[in-house]
């Protein structure tokens, strides 16, 4: 799960799912304006969520994993404050219920979800045949650390990056990082 305090609007929505093709092109400065930002997350997953406000959005590029979705509309947005889709299927909202987001009310950021593409997964995507293991993203998030103190130099609007793992045995989160910028 990737967590920022910032809320989507209405315009990030509809830039978000245009898939290489971004609204933001002549926002100079702004994250997503070349139109490859979020479509990197496909390198892990196949099916990529995330939560913003009071909305979860599913993308599914196969169109194999939601019901009701096509190559031309591979996605659902859903408003989970108005229905009840969150009790309905507890094991795809459950993930989403950390940093005070409850799936009842309103969310006062963004979370988003990648899960990891199975070898199974690989096997049969059209988006990339690398999968990846809990083991295999240790050595990443390892490789990441050692870069995101540098990194942060570099971005305009993040000012802290912090690294947790969640146990399953349900002791909470572990803090593995936390680096920022301080004036």
């Amino acid at each position: 799960v990737a967590y920022n305090d910032g809320v989507f609007t209405d315009a990030d929505f509809e830039s978000i799912s245009r898939i290489g093709d971004s609204c933001k092109r002549e926002q100079v400065g702004k994250t997503g304006r070349f139109g490859v930002g979020f479509n990197s997350v496909y390198h892990l997953t196949d099916v990529p969520s995330f939560v913003s406000g009071r909305h979860i959005v599913y993308f599914d590029p196969h169109t194999k994993h939601l019901p009701r979705v096509s190559s031309s509309d591979p996605g659902k947005k859903i408003d989970f404050v108005q229905s009840q889709v969150a009790a309905q299927y507890p094991d795809q909202f459950n993930p989403y219920k950390i940093f005070g987001c409850d799936m009842k009310s309103s969310f006062k950021g963004t979370m988003f979800r990648f899960p990891l593409r199975t070898a199974t997964q690989a096997g049969e995507s059209k988006l990339s045949k690398q999968s990846y293991t809990t083991g295999s993203m240790y050595t990443i998030l390892q490789e990441f650390l050692t870069e995101a103190v540098m990194d942060l130099i570099f971005l305009k609007h993040i000012e802290t990056i912090e690294v947790f793992e969640w146990r399953p045995e349900g002791r909470g989160a572990e803090r593995l990082l936390c680096t920022e910028l301080t004036n």
